[in-house]
């Protein structure tokens, strides 16, 4: 298997995700919360692959304990805007308090939601 880790998505020295390509997938790992530039962070590199042409995309939250609404709402626009290029969206690695919240907002409905990272990747290949 070909993984390759980008540190940096931006010029600052604190990154928000790590980005690591897996045969073909980009796996983008939360290492900080969503708000403020950490949402401006994954919106422009979520609009960045799509324009390169990646179009499988999956967002591992192991290090994201909790969400609020808003940054459920952060990952639905991420969502839409690469589903809108034709692409999808995965997450993987929830807490049980982020299942519980996808499930109460319905949101594990609109979105793909697997347990751990080879599980998303299995359902990928398949």
């Amino acid at each position: 298997m070909s993984e390759r880790t980008l540190e940096s998505v931006s010029a600052k020295p604190a990154s928000f995700f790590r980005e690591r390509n897996v045969e073909g997938v980009i796996v983008l790992s939360v290492e900080r919360g969503l708000k403020g530039q950490g949402e401006a962070s994954l919106k422009e590199r979520l609009d960045e692959l799509v324009r390169q042409g990646h179009l499988q995309v999956l967002v591992d939250l192991a290090n994201l304990p909790y969400m609020d609404s808003t940054d459920l709402g952060r990952l639905i626009r991420c969502h839409i805007s690469v589903r809108q290029a034709g692409g999808r969206v995965r997450l993987c690695n929830l807490s049980e308090k982020v299942r519980t919240l996808m499930k109460m907002t319905r949101l594990d409905t609109v979105l793909e939601l697997y347990t751990t990272e080879e599980e998303a990747l299995a359902s990928i290949r398949a």
